[in-house]
C-alpha cells in the first residue's frame, strides 16, 4: 500500500494493519521483494504475524529509502524507531 502502510489478513481471519514508516523514497526497486523477505524471515523464525508484518514493512521501507538494497542496520533502525523492536 506504499505510503498508506501495509495490511494482512491471516489464516484465522485476523486483520493486521500498520502505518508506513516515515522517510523519503529514493528507489522502489526491490522494496516489495524486501518486504516479503522480511515477513517470511520473521514467520520462519517463529514470530507472530503482527511482528512479521512490522519487520516486512521495515525491510521494504529501508530498501525504498536506500539507493540499493537496505542494510540489516537500516532495517533494524526503522523497525525500532517506527514499530518497536519485538512483539
Amino acid at each position: 500500500m506504499a505510503e498508506k502502510g501495509a495490511m494482512l489478513i491471516d489464516a484465522k481471519d485476523k486483520f493486521h494493519r500498520i502505518s508506513a514508516a516515515k522517510g523519503k523514497a529514493v528507489n522502489s526497486v526491490g522494496a516489495g521483494d524486501s518486504m516479503v523477505a522480511g515477513f517470511l524471515a520473521a514467520v520462519e523464525s517463529g514470530k507472530d504475524y503482527g511482528y512479521a508484518l512490522r519487520l516486512g514493512s521495515a525491510a521494504g521501507s529501508a530498501t525504498a529509502f536506500s539507493e540499493g538494497l537496505a542494510s540489516a542496520g537500516k532495517i533494524k533502525s526503522i523497525l525500532e524507531s517506527e514499530y518497536g523492536s519485538e512483539n
